[in-house]
């Protein structure tokens, strides 16, 4: 269950059933992977790990960096965005020991630095990474992966033949209790046969960002045509996927992670635009990217997923985010945004494992709850069991990421993905979220959105994970 369970042996077996005609790079990477060996197990790593910032905007200042921070051993030593002011915010929060750059690539080629991390508009992902395994660099990159699939799988590419790490920032994929759930609950069979997954996330909000300072700014070099685009990216189709890779793609790729990385056969959806930019401002260019969409996901096993994003209504029974996970015998509503992470039902009729009656339960409090078993949830808190603590994410025991009694982290999800990044670096250790995963992840959400701009039934080619 930790980021280093997928061997080096394992990722290349997997990687050989989709690269065919790549046997160049497989063997590469086996001669990279052999010559490291981890950190002695249960020893405190405060090992020194230096790291330059590409993309200094509010995912990198308000998340990423404070959670890297924390990890023992970490140094910013070198920034850059298209905004020096987010550059020199950035080197604050870094303690002022980075050095700022206002070129990429400059930075990619010259600074002292173990590896990169790219934190940058989708567009320019595939540019970026690519660039940065020229330069020998190990790579963390914000998800999505990137633009569109061809671009993800040059990357991949890309990366198995500098014999290098990439990691690719789905935080959830380290989330202790989404761990959790996957061992206790949907690998040992308690929901039973799955049929349905519900996925939402909901917001009410124009997703516009503030004026920042451009005077000056040659935004141009970056590959920006305008101001606006600078700073609202993602509501321009040029250069993002909108809702569908800015959150739906967190959600996406953890339901493919439960149903053990399986492609979803046939997609349909149907997006729209309800945010009047015309209201919001005199001469404020429209967005042209879905700011609502709805969409089926037809997945092997007949097991359909739907999903919803909106962002004029925010109403949720489950937070502002969640998932529900629906087997014939009990349902599992994952919320990471919410106070209780995750709970459990039975269905009427099933009968309840040993454990059960002594579980933390919390009621629903609703007159409209039908059954009764229903009307309270089993929940996950991560109690290990009896006499393991065997579970880790990121080389940590999901009981000492845990508050058992709250139910609540000790780690945010960004600070244990950004342990196993160091690791995986450090340790030549394939991440927990490599490339292939974000492949696997980046499909469903990007066939996702152009299953809606075609207004088809897309069905996904069998060989969609191909390199060939």
């Amino acid at each position: 269950m930790n980021n280093q369970s997928v061997s080096r042996r394992g990722f290349l077996q997997t990687s050989a059933g989709f690269l065919a005609g790549s046997a160049a790079m497989i063997e590469a990477y086996k001669s990279w992977a052999a010559e490291a060996a981890p950190a002695a197990a249960g020893a405190p790593d405060d090992r020194p790990f230096k790291v330059g910032l590409i993309g200094c905007g509010s995912q990198a200042r308000l998340n990423l960096m404070p959670a890297a921070l924390r990890v023992p051993g970490w140094k910013f030593t070198a920034v850059c965005d298209v905004l020096p002011a987010r550059a020199q915010e950035a080197n604050k929060i870094a303690g002022g020991q980075a050095k700022i750059y206002d070129d990429w690539r400059v930075l990619l080629k010259e600074a002292d630095m173990d590896a990169v991390m790219i934190v940058t508009p989708l567009k320019f992902h595939k540019e970026m990474v690519e660039e940065a395994f020229k330069c020998g660099r190990h790579v963390f990159c914000e998800k999505t992966m990137a633009y569109d699939i061809p671009s993800c799988k040059a990357m991949l590419k890309a990366q198995m033949a500098a014999g290098k790490i990439l990691q690719i920032g789905h935080h959830l994929r380290y989330h202790p209790l989404y761990h959790f759930a996957k061992g206790h609950y949907i690998d040992k069979g308690l929901l039973g046969k799955i049929n349905n997954i519900t996925c939402q996330w909901n917001r009410n909000g124009t997703w516009r960002k503030p004026a920042e300072p451009m005077q000056g700014v040659d935004f141009k070099k970056w590959g920006y045509e305008t101001e606006d685009e600078v700073l609202n990216w993602r509501l321009y189709r040029k250069y993002s996927g909108g809702l569908m890779t800015e959150l739906a793609s967190h959600q996406l790729d953890i339901m493919n992670w439960f149903m053990e990385d399986k492609m979803p056969e046939a997609i349909v959806g149907v997006g729209k635009i309800d945010n009047d930019d015309s209201k919001m401002g005199a001469n404020l260019p429209k967005r042209d990217i879905f700011d609502n969409v709805h969409l089926i996901y037809e997945y092997p096993d007949g097991i359909q997923l739907t999903y919803q994003s909106i962002t004029t209504n925010s109403f949720s029974p489950f937070g502002e985010a969640f998932e529900i996970i629906q087997g014939e015998k009990g349902t599992l509503i994952m919320a990471h945004l919410s106070k209780l992470c995750g709970l459990f039902f039975l269905e009427p009729g099933v009968q309840e494992q040993l454990w059960m009656p002594a579980a933390h339960r919390e009621p629903l409090n609703s007159p409209n709850v039908i059954h009764k078993e229903h009307k309270a949830g089993i929940v996950l808190n991560g109690t290990p069991s009896p006499g393991t603590r065997l579970e880790k994410v990121a080389g940590m025991d999901i009981v000492d990421l845990v508050d058992t009694a709250t139910a609540s982290l000790k780690k945010a999800t960004y600070e244990i993905e950004l342990t196993g990044f160091k690791q995986s670096v450090l340790d030549k250790l394939n991440p927990f979220c490599d490339g292939m995963v974000g492949l696997k992840s980046a499909v469903p959400a990007l066939l996702g959105l152009e299953a809606m701009e075609k207004k088809i039934r897309l069905e996904v080619p069998k060989d969609i994970l191909s390199l060939a």
